[in-house]
């Protein structure tokens, strides 16, 4: 648009081409629009690498797993049975952490290396309550963890005669092991339970696990799944590794 001078109207106010006056500036509205989109992106990219890297972590951790496994069974053909746990408060105080339950597979004789204990998803958070194996501590690890337990992020390791022993409960009496990851959530280990699912705790339910499959890591929900890994071994009704995608 020109007046009579023949100038526009947008160079006479001297706001550039637009006649509107905004000097070619983003509204308050595009701005605010422009920057939800790049949240939603950076939401969405979040979640596609962390799901990767979760995926990352349970392919290397079934890898130690399986790796473990097999050095176990060897160490029962040398020796006549599975390794024995070894208590060791208060790094370890219900023998059940790898590197202080299977030192007898690095010495004398190297069956693994120590870097095969290692839990690719770290620490325990929440573990069998001390009170109900009657052993005494500082807290119960099921609501504030024992200072110093599984600080090696190691994979835990269940011997089932020694786990029946600790609770008392003769089902649990079986010639048979299990090496578990807590895989994504960090937390929980009842998937210990599975091959005795009658022997399902009733506390439990307190920590969102009403059935010994909500404790297994299913690949389909990602990192909202019970989020535990394990690999049963010796005279149980299922064997091998259980969680995770094959």
């Amino acid at each position: 648009m020109r007046n009579r001078t023949g100038k526009s109207t947008c160079q006479r106010n001297g706001h550039g081409l637009d006649p509107y006056g905004r000097g070619g500036a983003f509204t308050l509205l595009e701005l605010v629009v422009a920057v939800a989109i790049i949240l939603i992106l950076g939401t969405i990219a979040t979640l596609h690498l962390q799901e990767a890297q979760t995926r990352a972590k349970i392919s290397s951790t079934k890898g130690r797993m399986k790796t473990l496994s097999g050095a176990i069974e060897i160490y029962r053909v040398d020796y006549g049975h599975y390794p024995l746990p070894r208590l060791n408060p208060p790094d370890d105080p219900f023998g059940i952490v790898s590197s202080s339950a299977l030192t007898g597979l690095t010495t004398p004789l190297s069956y693994v290396g120590p870097e095969v204990f290692r839990d690719s998803f770290g620490s325990l958070k929440i573990q069998i309550a001390g009170s109900s194996l009657g052993i005494s501590l500082a807290g119960d690890p099921f609501g504030l963890p024992v200072p110093g337990f599984n600080s090696d992020r190691s994979l835990l390791y269940i011997y089932y005669p020694h786990f029946s022993y600790l609770l008392a409960q003769s089902g649990f009496l079986k010639e048979a092991y299990n090496v578990i990851s807590v895989g994504p959530d960090l937390k929980d280990s009842f998937i210990l339970y599975l091959p005795f699912p009658n022997l399902f705790p009733e506390n439990a339910a307190e920590f969102g696990m009403t059935s010994v499959w909500d404790t297994i890591y299913d690949p389909t929900n990602g990192t909202i799944s019970g989020g535990d890994l394990a690999h049963f071994g010796g005279d149980l009704p299922l064997a091998g590794l259980v969680g995770g995608a094959h």
